[in-house]
């Protein structure tokens, strides 16, 4: 039997894979559905912002409400239509991530500055306060 890995929170905290059939049983408890596997539970991940939580330090950002991003995967950001693409050079057919408008001000530096770190080129932008540039810095030194 091949293995059906997924991923779940584990009891301290964290992020783990398991093989669904390691599960001894399954079972539910305040909506929240738990994994069994010997003596250990494990959490299903069941909202956004627990997803949120948990890979804003493996790079992630929430742009919008809908969406979480990987920042080093962005190639290209239209501001104009407020969309980040994941190839340089977009076209109709290209997948996109939309950016909150309340946001711009903050992430259109930040992104600029990632597109420029993630396609080698050289552009030099300035953040313009303390969180964006925590933000940055993080993410570029990984």
């Amino acid at each position: 039997m091949e293995e059906r890995n997924m991923t779940v929170i584990n009891e301290d905290y964290k992020l783990e894979c398991i093989n669904i059939y390691d599960v001894d049983f399954i079972e539910t408890d305040k909506r929240k559905i738990i994994y069994f596997i010997g003596e250990k539970k494990y959490y299903q991940i069941t909202t956004k912002s627990e997803l949120d939580q948990f890979l804003y330090d493996e790079g992630f950002e929430s742009l919008d409400r809908p969406n979480l991003v990987n920042l080093s995967k962005i190639r290209k950001f239209d501001e104009e239509l407020g969309k980040v693409y994941f190839v340089e050079k977009p076209n109709d057919k290209s997948t996109f991530a939309t950016v909150a408008k309340i946001k711009y001000k903050f992430v259109a530096n930040i992104i600029k500055r990632i597109i420029s770190h993630n396609n080698n080129t050289n552009t030099v932008v300035k953040a313009e306060n303390e969180k964006v540039k925590n933000k940055l810095w993080r993410y570029l030194r990984q």
